[in-house]
């Protein structure tokens, strides 16, 4: 995965080409995988994050057709970019911690 700034750049490059080679490099199983076991929410987040990476390119495209209106479009640049951010924060190892606590009331 690159840096937030590189996937800023990345949107006025974006071609059918561009888009068809990233995706061609995906492993598809493992974005499609189904586990019958339950996930614990770090696999969960690897799993949105191996999805997010094969999609982002879609949606960035999806992003700039000016066929689609520009409200639709802002969801989908306000969504690329809060997944960066995710992608960013879990790539340098923050936000992995699995809580299991539990509230702590009042005595």
């Amino acid at each position: 995965m690159s840096t937030g700034q590189q996937h800023h750049s990345e949107s006025s490059n974006v071609s059918f080409e561009s888009i068809n080679a990233h995706v061609s490099n995906i492993d598809l199983s493992e974005v499609t995988a189904h586990t019958a076991a339950p996930q614990t929410a770090a696999e969960r987040a690897q799993k949105l994050m191996t999805a997010y990476t094969a999609a982002r390119p879609i949606l960035v495209a999806v992003s700039a057709i000016p066929l689609i209106p520009a409200t639709w479009r802002a969801i989908v640049t306000t969504l690329v970019a809060a997944l960066d951010g995710v992608t960013e924060s879990f790539k340098a190892g923050k936000d992995l911690a699995v809580s299991t606590m539990e509230p702590k009331l009042p005595a």
